[in-house]
């Protein structure tokens, strides 16, 4: 026996319904992650920060490689942080107002000036020469 219409839509409208309730739980968990990695990414970007300044600042008193073998910090990560902090803050890059390229086709004078004052490149044909009374000649393109 078929299910009557009525039952038909209330099992359809409780297998959304649940659904919707998983799909709602996965997104808020997804969101809160989110939200927590771009916290402690920025924490850690402002942590590095600190340890660059303060390996430049004691740059006058021991070296990288005392330092990484006194403390049993990589060599590596120590450099690292510490040319991080020399160098300046990275920001938008800007594209150049003009293209780098000349080439015909985009904006350039060549492209928009009118055909007849382009100069044309002459036609060479290569000479033709008659074997067997059959005229033969460099092939076209």
């Amino acid at each position: 026996m078929v299910a009557p219409e009525e039952e038909i839509l209330r099992r359809l409208q409780e297998r959304d319904s649940e659904r919707s309730a998983r799909r709602a739980h996965a997104a808020t968990t997804m969101g809160e992650l989110a939200r927590r990695h771009a916290e402690l990414a920025g924490r850690l970007t402002d942590l590095e920060r600190e340890l660059g300044a303060a390996l430049t600042a004691a740059g006058e008193v021991i070296d990288v490689p005392e330092l990484a073998q006194i403390t049993d910090v990589p060599v590596d990560h120590l450099t690292r942080w510490r040319d991080q902090a020399a160098k300046p803050g990275r920001g938008k890059r800007k594209r150049p107002s003009a293209p780098k390229n000349d080439t015909p086709g985009t904006g350039t004078q060549a492209a928009t000036a009118p055909r007849a004052t382009r100069p044309a490149a002459p036609a060479v044909r290569a000479p033709e020469s008659v074997v067997g009374g059959v005229a033969v000649g460099a092939a076209s393109s």
